[in-house]
């Protein structure tokens, strides 16, 4: 008994479409038409050339490329103006640190002499 190899057009059973599969004249000619159709395997696919127009693309691409560098430069301002202000800062913490005298308070001196240090002042009276 001869084969006939055919090409499923569309599912039927276990095969789906675009399955090969060979099986006898009889079963082949007891399914509904349109299922499948013999194979041809010099069939050639369609090939067809496509062209895509990329002009949008490079345009946002440019677009995009233009707005990195203007964000980086509005970033290289807050960076130096950032330094300038923390090198402020640490010339002011600087003079403060050489003008405060390093004397305790008076009342801190006071509240040390009471307690021991590191226990908390006791609380409440006991009866």
């Amino acid at each position: 008994m001869e084969k006939v190899i055919v090409e499923f057009l569309k599912t039927h059973g276990r095969y789906v479409k675009g399955d090969v599969a060979g099986f006898s004249a009889e079963t082949v000619a007891a399914w509904p038409k349109g299922v499948c159709k013999p194979y041809d395997p010099n069939a050639k696919a369609e090939t067809v050339a496509l062209s895509v127009d990329t002009s949008a693309a490079q345009k946002m691409i440019e677009h995009a490329r233009a707005e990195i560098e203007a964000k980086g430069g509005e970033l290289d301002t807050r960076e130096a103006d950032l330094k300038a202000r923390e090198d402020a800062l640490a010339q002011r913490e600087a003079e403060l640190a050489t003008s405060v005298s390093t004397e305790p308070a008076a009342e801190n001196t006071e509240d040390a002499a009471k307690s021991p240090s590191g226990e908390p002042p006791k609380q409440g009276a006991k009866k």
